[in-house]
This record gives C-alpha cells, sequence and structure tokens, in this order.
C-alpha cells in the first residue's frame, strides 16, 4: 500500500501540467483523462473475473505495475493528444488494478467484524507514501527551477517522469512477496431476513445504489481536482506549492483514516460515509472565491474528510456486500464506476473550464456533489453486517 499510493504522489500533481506544458488545451486534458480512465469500464472487470478464476493476484499485480511504469515513463517521449490518451489507458488502469487488489488481500486477513479498522491501518501508509514522494517531486523541481518566473515547461518537468515510474517497479518487486490468502468457506452472511441478514437480492441492490452514489462522488471530486494543479498555477504557485497543497490535504487524510475504520466498525459504515459526502460539495464551493495558492491550500484540508474516509470505507462497504470468493469481481466493479466517474468528471469539467473558467467548474461540480450527497442520504443502506443485523431486529 505504501508504494501503490506513493506513486500518486508525482502523478497527481504534476500530470495535468505536464499536459498543459504539451501544448494540449484544457478540453484535450480532459478527454485524455477521460477516455484513458473511461478504459477502466472494459479492463478492470475481466481483470477481476481472471483473479477470482485463478483465485491469485500476485501475478497481475507484478504485470499491471510493470504496465504502469512503462506507461508513464514514456509521457517524456509522447507528442499529441491520441499518444498521451492510450499511455494513460495503460497507466491508470495498471493502477487501478492494484488498489482493487489490494483491497481483496486485505479483506482475507481481517478479523470478522473488524474489516474498515484493518484496511484504514494499511491504507494509512500509502498516505503516508503519498506525502513523502509528492514533497519530494516539488523540492527535486524546485532545485531545477533555476527561473522562478519561468513557466514549468516539459524539459523541467522531465525528471518527474524519469523516476517517478521506478515506484511501479518497486511496486512489482513487492507484490512478489505479497500475502495472497486463497479463498475460504464464504463469510459473507446469505442466510434470510428471518435471522436478520440480508439476503442477496437486498445485498445486490444496496451494491447498485452505493455505486450510483459513489458515480456521483467521484464524478464531482475527481473531474474537479485534476485542473487542481492548474488552478494552483493560474493563482501563481510554483512546484512546491503545488505538492505542499495536495501534501497538506493528505497529512489530514492520515489523521482521519488512523481512527475512521474503527470508528465504521463500531458505528457502521453509512455514518462516517455520510460525513464524506455532505463535505465535498461545500468542500467545492470553497476553491471559487480563492485569492491565492494559500487559500486552495486551506481548502485541500478538508480532503481528509474526503478521501480520509472514502478512500477506505468505500473498499470495505463494498466487502462487506460481497462473498469472500467473489470479492475480485466485486472490487472490479467498483473500480468500474470510479473508473467512469474519473472519466466522463474531467471530460466535462475540461469543456467548462475551456468555455467558462475554473471557477465555474468547480460550482458546477459542487452541484453535481450535493445530488450525490443527497442520493447517498436516501438511498443507501448500511452494509456492516453487525449493524444491519441490529437494525433489523430493532425494527421488529
Amino acid at each position: 500500500m505504501f508504494l501503490i499510493t506513493s506513486a500518486l504522489g508525482f502523478l497527481q500533481p504534476f500530470v495535468p501540467i505536464y499536459l498543459q506544458a504539451a501544448a494540449l488545451s484544457r478540453a484535450e486534458i480532459g478527454l485524455i483523462s477521460g477516455l484513458g480512465t473511461g478504459a477502466a469500464l472494459l479492463i478492470q472487470p475481466v481483470l477481476g473475473r481472471l483473479s477470482d478464476r485463478r483465485d491469485a493476484r500476485r501475478s497481475l499485480m507484478v504485470a499491471c505495475a510493470l504496465t504502469a511504469s512503462f506507461a508513464f515513463t514514456c509521457y517524456r517521449f509522447a507528442n499529441g493528444l491520441w499518444a498521451f490518451v492510450a499511455l494513460s489507458a495503460i497507466g491508470i488502469n495498471g493502477t487501478m488494478y492494484l488498489n482493487a487488489a489490494t483491497g481483496v488481500m486485505i479483506a482475507r486477513i481481517s478479523p470478522r467484524g473488524a474489516g474498515g479498522r484493518t484496511y484504514a491501518s494499511y491504507r494509512v501508509w500509502g498516505s503516508v507514501g503519498y506525502i513523502v514522494v509528492a514533497l519530494a517531486a516539488g523540492w527535486l523541481l524546485h532545485l531545477f527551477r533555476t527561473d522562478t518566473s519561468r513557466s514549468m515547461d516539459r524539459s523541467m518537468l522531465a525528471p518527474v517522469f524519469a523516476y517517478g515510474p521506478i515506484i511501479f517497479v518497486l511496486v512489482a518487486v513487492s507484490a512478489l512477496f505479497t500475502p495472497d490468502r486463497r479463498a475460504t468457506v464464504d463469510d459473507t452472511p446469505v442466510l434470510g431476513p428471518e435471522r436478520g441478514h440480508p439476503t442477496r437480492p437486498d445485498r445486490e441492490r444496496a451494491m447498485r445504489r452505493f455505486l450510483t452514489a459513489f458515480f456521483l462522488y467521484q464524478f464531482s471530486l475527481y473531474g474537479a481536482s485534476a485542473y487542481l494543479s492548474l488552478y494552483m498555477q493560474e493563482l501563481g504557485a510554483g512546484p512546491l506549492w503545488v505538492t505542499g497543497m495536495f501534501a497538506g490535504g493528505v497529512v489530514c487524510e492520515v489523521l482521519v483514516m488512523t481512527r475512521i475504520g474503527g470508528v465504521s466498525d463500531r458505528l457502521g459504515r453509512r455514518p462516517v460515509l455520510a460525513v464524506a459526502f455532505v463535505a465535498l460539495p461545500i468542500r467545492l464551493l470553497c476553491y471559487m472565491p480563492a485569492t491565492g495558492p494559500v487559500w486552495v491550500m486551506v481548502v485541500q484540508l478538508l480532503h481528509g474528510l474526503n478521501f480520509g474516509i472514502m478512500g477506505a470505507i468505500a473498499v470495505v462497504y463494498i466487502n462487506d456486500l460481497a462473498s469472500d470468493s467473489e470479492r475480485g469481481r466485486a472490487q472490479a466493479r467498483l473500480a468500474a464506476a470510479g473508473g467512469l466517474a474519473s472519466a466522463a468528471g474531467p471530460l466535462l469539467c475540461g469543456l467548462i473550464a475551456q468555455a467558462y473558467g475554473l471557477v465555474a467548474m468547480f460550482g458546477v461540480m459542487a452541484v453535481i456533489g450535493a445530488i450525490g450527497a443527497v442520493y447517498f442520504l436516501s438511498r443507501v443502506p448500511e452494509s456492516h453486517p453487525i449493524r444491519t443485523m441490529e437494525s433489523k431486529i430493532e425494527a421488529r
């Protein structure tokens, strides 16, 4: 987890800036992100079914890590829209499978009833890695930036894509030694409602509703986040400001994530997820009146309530609803929903930003985030097996 999430520390802050430096418009940047991530709709379900059928993930993790490393290394040599689309599709899908596979692996080693605490305790180390890599990348570029009046061009950003992809090679090596426990007897409640347990149709309905809410959430969050580094640059920020902004949000994410897993085990998944859904539109609105980089950095601290919760508990929610032998496919569905959202969100945001500016883009995404929050609060049920059983008993 440390290495997988560390890779995002150089990707998230600098990919949009690099694409802009490659003479691509905001609409084209959105198209690259959209089509690259949209490939997850085809690729992630196939990888999920394959890993469940083989009941093994290590070999796929190695392959995905190496292909991601290759794709992002080739960024330095790419020219034109479609070259970046192809490389982004390869790199993004490799990264997405690594996250999905670790979600399944951690679920299999989690004590019953403590999935939230266990997953969050592993995931928090990924956030620590993100902070280290993001700050290191910003510091590296700061050293190379001798002329502060010069914008960040491709030659200046080249070291990030020369050394950053090495992290994926380290992921491939570490995956060879990662525990990959085989499936056990189905441990997800499948008894009838007379025992207080959800039936399979109940769980499938809950999963569909959660994936819908998750789609709206990811659509607004990652649509807007894809342009945060460009927003910072528009406000006059340099490399250290950009990476410091992202790292500050992840510091808050770490503080939340260290506690939120255990809280969700005690109170249920729904209450803590509700906090993330409600906080998102507020956060997006707060970006709009920004007068400088410091304002954006302060607002970004709310990321702790967003990804600090959603990054861990969404995976756990899906694990609650899936049997041990189905979790690969279930996590692939989550990845595909996130992939579709992360594809369509930046695409729409790019068109809005190109036509009306980045401030208007944040406003539109806040509205979509609010719709997702209302849908979640009104339609998505609890998933925690113990909390679900207790609520059904109390209802009688």
